[in-house]
């Protein structure tokens, strides 16, 4: 459905999705991915063989998620698109998902690919319950943020519509503007819906400015060699976020800090590590949020990549939690069920990471209060003595429950795109 050059979110996300499925079926593309994925297989020498088995589906999401933020549905204008997606039904056939780079399970992320001469108004519709954190950042081809707008930057409340234009030059009427530098490649949306039974994602449309010269039925050469590169960078930025929290030793997480290297939001504290736990082992988070709006203790295995388990409790959020007296919630993470509400669940592998996130912070000056974590490593036995004593516990009937529970509010955030 296309309307005033606006096209429908569902439609074009269909599109976008069939087309980086054809693109990964081009021999050039494919040979990148496998190149792509040996390389990241091969920067973990030491992985563990149940890490090893899940590493097929991990090298073609992460190919995906390169493809599917560059290719344009052979339209050839500038649309966002739904990115970091697990697997799921498209027109009935069963496809991967395209996640990776240690995205967080809770946000909705959309994306619109940049140059220097893109030119749009993006048009944005919140719902009754809109996201907890909203936040529109524009990343140069380095993934340095230079323009990073929040949900008060843009005034946004429930069923609020805004305009943003994006473009070389200002021009036409928006409610804020922002400047595309020569060196630009995305524009990222990411709405985080802390709490999954209520908080959708807003709808999304863009007017193009400029003529892209679509629409078009193939690719030509130089579009597949754009894309290769693009594979290409996004398994070598894998291979980044891999290696370095392992150069840190094992189950050792250090103090939250700000950045915006690497696609970070400025206004949110950042904590990375791996975890590597034998069976009768246990991982004790306790994280403050401080003057935090949001914090989230999410798992990924080995090469960034959210889990099957995500449903069942790969993650915990501070509006999902069982929270402590004081403010804080605490974690558990164990191969086996400790019979902890918040029991982050590693689907029974033994290394992986947790990406920390504290987020809504004032980027004018430091967090006060400040966001803290603590990390202890105890054993199972010991989690009754060494938990707080509000901790609730659950048996094996409400867990079955939470998991039905978290897999039903889950899927709804993608209700608009069927």
């Amino acid at each position: 459905m296309a309307e005033n050059g606006k096209n429908d979110e569902a439609e074009i996300q269909a599109r976008i999705e069939h087309h980086t499925l054809d693109l990964l079926a081009k021999p050039r593309i494919s040979r990148a991915r496998d190149e792509g994925a040996a390389a990241l297989l091969a920067s973990v020498p030491d992985a563990d063989e149940a890490s090893k088995a899940l590493f097929p589906d991990v090298g073609t999401e992460v190919a995906l998620n390169a493809l599917v933020g560059f290719v344009d549905g052979y339209t050839g204008g500038d649309q966002p698109r739904l990115i970091m997606r697990p697997p799921r039904l498209l027109d009935g056939q069963s496809v991967p998902g395209n996640r990776g780079l240690h995205d967080n399970p809770d946000t909705f992320y959309r994306m619109i690919p940049l140059d220097g001469r893109s030119d749009f108004i993006l048009e944005g519709n919140l719902g009754p319950n809109p996201a907890t954190i909203f936040e529109i950042s524009l990343l140069t081809s380095a993934w340095n943020t230079t323009a990073n707008l929040t949900k008060v930057d843009l005034e946004l409340e429930p069923r609020k519509t805004f305009r943003l234009h994006v473009g070389p030059e200002p021009g036409p009427a928006a409610d804020v503007y922002i400047r595309v530098p020569v060196d630009a490649e995305m524009l990222l949306v990411r709405e985080t819906l802390a709490d999954w039974s209520t908080e959708l994602p807003c709808r999304l449309t863009i007017e193009n400015r400029i003529d892209r010269g679509g629409p078009r039925k193939n690719d030509d050469e130089a579009y597949i060699d754009a894309a290769v590169r693009r594979v290409d960078k996004w398994f070598s930025e894998s291979i980044r976020l891999t290696k370095a929290p392992l150069a840190r030793p094992a189950n050792d997480f250090s103090p939250p800090v700000i950045s915006n290297e690497h696609g970070k939001l400025v206004t949110m504290a950042y904590s990375i590590g791996h975890f590597r736990l034998r069976e009768e082992e246990a991982l004790i988070f306790t994280l403050t949020p401080g003057s935090a709006e949001y914090v989230v203790a999410p798992i990924t295995n080995l090469w960034g990549t959210t889990g099957a388990g995500l449903a069942r409790g790969a993650s915990w959020n501070s509006k999902q939690a069982a929270m402590n007296v004081d403010g804080s919630f605490t974690c558990v993470l164990s191969r086996r069920d400790p019979g902890v509400h918040n029991w982050l669940d590693p689907e029974d592998l033994e290394r992986g990471f947790v990406f920390l996130r504290w987020a809504g912070l004032d980027t004018e000056r430091s967090p006060d209060p400040a966001p803290a974590l603590d990390v202890q490593l105890a054993t199972l036995p010991d989690l009754r003595r060494l938990l707080p004593a509000e901790t609730r516990w659950v048996d094996k009937d409400e867990r079955q429950a939470l998991w039905k529970q978290r897999a039903r509010e889950h899927a709804k955030r993608y209700s608009h795109l069927r």
